[in-house]
C-alpha cells in the first residue's frame, strides 16, 4: 500500500507539476539488458513511471520519470527473467530496475537505450513483457 501511495504522488508530481527543476535527460550508451532470475527478483525497484518504450533495431529505448534532485546518482538497469513462456512466439518478462537515493521532490525524466541482444533465443522472435508498460514488445531479430 505504501508503494502505491508513493507511486501516486510521483504520478501527480510528474504530470501536474511543471517547474524549472523538471528535466528530460537523454542517455545513450552501452547499457545492455541483464538476464538473471536472481537480479530480476532482487534488484532495486524504486518507484518510476514508464512513459514510452520503443524498439529500434536491437535496442529498446525507454523513457520514464521519477522524483529526485538531478538523477545523476540513479542506478538504472534493464533486467530480464531467464524463464521463457512457451507460447508462439515465446515470451520473457523484463523490468526496469531503479535505485534512487535522492530525496528531492522534483519530477525528472530520463530516456535510456538498452541493447537487447542478450535477450535473444533461438526462435528469432520473442515478446518482451515490460513491467509497468501496457503493451507487449515484439522483438524480431
Amino acid at each position: 500500500m505504501k508503494k502505491a501511495i508513493i507511486l501516486f504522488i510521483i504520478m501527480i508530481t510528474l504530470f501536474a507539476c511543471k517547474n524549472d527543476k523538471q528535466k528530460d535527460e537523454k542517455i545513450t550508451g552501452d547499457k545492455v539488458i541483464l538476464i538473471s532470475n536472481e537480479l530480476f527478483t532482487t534488484s532495486p525497484n524504486d518507484p518510476l513511471i514508464i512513459s514510452n518504450a520503443t524498439l529500434e533495431n536491437d535496442s529498446l529505448k525507454i523513457s520514464f520519470g521519477a522524483s529526485g534532485c538531478d538523477s545523476k546518482s540513479w542506478i538504472i538497469e534493464l533486467i530480464g527473467s531467464e524463464d521463457i513462456l512457451k507460447s508462439n512466439p515465446p515470451q520473457r518478462s523484463i523490468r526496469l530496475s531503479l535505485k534512487n537515493n535522492e530525496a528531492c521532490q522534483a519530477a525528472l525524466g530520463r530516456t535510456i537505450t538498452f541493447d537487447l541482444k542478450p535477450a535473444r533465443i533461438s526462435e528469432g522472435e520473442i515478446i518482451l513483457n515490460l513491467q509497468g508498460w501496457q503493451s507487449p514488445i515484439t522483438y524480431i531479430y
